[in-house]
């Protein structure tokens, strides 16, 4: 009997540089991002906090409140609102890491889950910032 091997192909036609220009898009749109809520007051504690594949884009303090924020980038000519990107697996990632976080500084007070979703056009850039953009479960 012949063995039957699958290939599991990516789900995208992006070539490397596509994805590299795609990454360094999203950094782009991360430091638009802190500067935007630095210009709002808050104080960025976090770039990129990596625990194993999981990764917080920005921590940062709103007051003594712990915000956790997710970063969504996209160009003028994107077919779907940034956030709308931010499925369910993604945002239980986000729930359990930044409680991990939380922990780690032996913080116990509410966490908020932020979005910034930023457009990027020829007509210049837009901020979308959703404040508790969902809730962040203890688990």
């Amino acid at each position: 009997m012949a063995q039957v091997r699958f290939r599991f192909a990516r789900n995208d036609n992006r070539t490397a540089d596509n994805r590299r220009e795609a990454l360094a898009f999203g950094k782009r749109g991360e430091e638009m991002a802190a500067r935007y809520l630095e210009d709002k007051g808050y104080i960025i504690i976090e770039r990129n906090y990596r625990k194993g594949h999981l990764e917080i884009d920005l921590i940062a303090l709103d007051g003594d409140e712990l915000v956790v924020v997710e970063v969504k980038t996209r160009s003028g000519d994107a077919v779907a609102e940034p956030e709308e990107a931010i499925g369910h697996k993604k945002r239980l990632s986000l729930i359990r890491l930044a409680n991990q976080y939380a922990r780690s500084l032996g913080r116990t007070e509410n966490i908020r889950l932020d979005v910034v979703a930023i457009i990027s056009n020829d007509n210049g850039t837009e901020f979308n910032h959703i404040k508790n953009a969902f809730n962040v479960m203890r688990f």
